[in-house]
């Protein structure tokens, strides 16, 4: 069960004045009432808590090994990097000091770090799950049962990888560093008005927004290109869903949701990418009991052609539905903080 992100009084909201008491006066903040009360930035802070709370979680539970773990595995791994990718995003949405420069810095270069063995192993679960299985179909030449084993074989030497990662000192970092972050939004967050706060956070989402149309109207998306493109997505999509739970707006939902639609599209390309480089090492031909080869490749061209088609028609719909524009207005009463579902990442 969730809090309310709504402020509460320090007795509980419990105790009444007695009948015609004269109401005593509201107190006014000092200064130019940034550090006022504010469903804003409280809503703000209590998402931040609610995401590293998830991160912490799900560390906690990886790091008991495969074998506690066992085949709730690739979802928790899948849950882990999606709440780093959401908290990370939230704290580049969020306007920081000059000073604070170094930190912000330190955490992409940790985090980079500890998404490599995840990465990894997430693209096996992927692989195994739901390409090879396609493969297979598109080539009927591959020996399924086979390949399964030796993909199977590579995948454990993957997430043992990650295993460790997560036992790693500089993985304790990382989570430190998240945690840092975390609770120095709090305070960040107060020198700012509710107002100006929002008209920042806009302004920022809306350049990368602008970034981002930019890329999908620019002709030729080469592999380097696409990847980038697709972590821009993310980055735009979580902090759009972050703001949305603090300032409900239908315009700002559909635009989250062509977002997150945008995503899937690429992230098909992505994993027939990906496959091109893993089935090479696990397929067999049923015919001469070898690695696939000729078979194989134009399994995978085929495959790609068709994932990067509908990538195209997503694009082409993200950029016919300019949904940011106009969307969202700070209300006096911001949505409940909650955990957001789970999305494919």
């Amino acid at each position: 069960m969730t809090r309310s992100t709504k402020p509460t009084a320090a007795n509980g909201g419990g105790a009444r004045e007695p009948a015609g008491a004269t109401p005593a006066p509201r107190a006014r903040p000092e200064g130019n009432g940034a550090g006022a009360p504010s469903p804003l930035r409280d809503g703000l802070h209590a998402v931040a808590a609610i995401w590293f709370g998830e991160i912490h979680g799900r560390v906690r539970r990886l790091r008991e090994g495969d074998a506690a773990v066992g085949q709730a595995a690739p979802d928790l791994i899948h849950d882990l990097r999606i709440y780093v990718r959401r908290l990370c995003a939230l704290s580049d949405l969020l306007p920081r000091p000059a000073d604070r420069q170094p930190l912000r810095r330190a955490l992409r270069r940790e985090v980079a770090w500890a998404m490599q063995p995840l990465s990894r192993a997430r693209d096996w679960d992927v692989f195994m799950a739901d390409v090879l299985p396609r493969l297979c179909e598109a080539a009927p030449d591959i020996d399924r049962e086979v390949s399964l084993r030796r993909a199977g074989a590579r995948s454990d030497v993957a997430h043992a990888e990650m295993y460790a990662s997560l036992r790693n000192g500089r993985f304790d970092g990382m989570v430190r560093l998240l945690r840092e972050r975390s609770d120095e939004m709090h305070a960040a967050l107060a020198e700012r008005k509710p107002k100006a706060l929002y008209r920042a956070m806009r302004r920022r989402l809306e350049r990368w927004d602008a970034a981002l149309r930019g890329r999908l109207e620019a002709e030729g998306q080469g592999a380097r290109r696409e990847h980038q493109t697709r972590i821009e997505i993310k980055r735009l999509r979580y902090a759009s869903e972050a703001l949305l739970q603090l300032c409900p707006s239908r315009r700002l939902e559909r635009y989250a949701k062509g977002l997150a639609d945008l995503q899937a599209a690429l992230g098909g390309t992505q994993d027939l990418r990906t496959a091109a480089r893993l089935a090479p090492d696990t397929c067999v031909s049923l015919a001469t009991g070898k690695l696939a080869r000729q078979g194989l490749d134009d399994a995978c061209r085929h495959l790609r052609r068709q994932a990067q088609a509908e990538a195209r028609k997503a694009g082409r719909r993200f950029l016919r539905a300019p949904w940011l524009r106009g969307a969202g207005k700070p209300g006096p009463y911001p949505h409940r903080a909650r955990p957001t579902q789970t999305p494919d990442s």
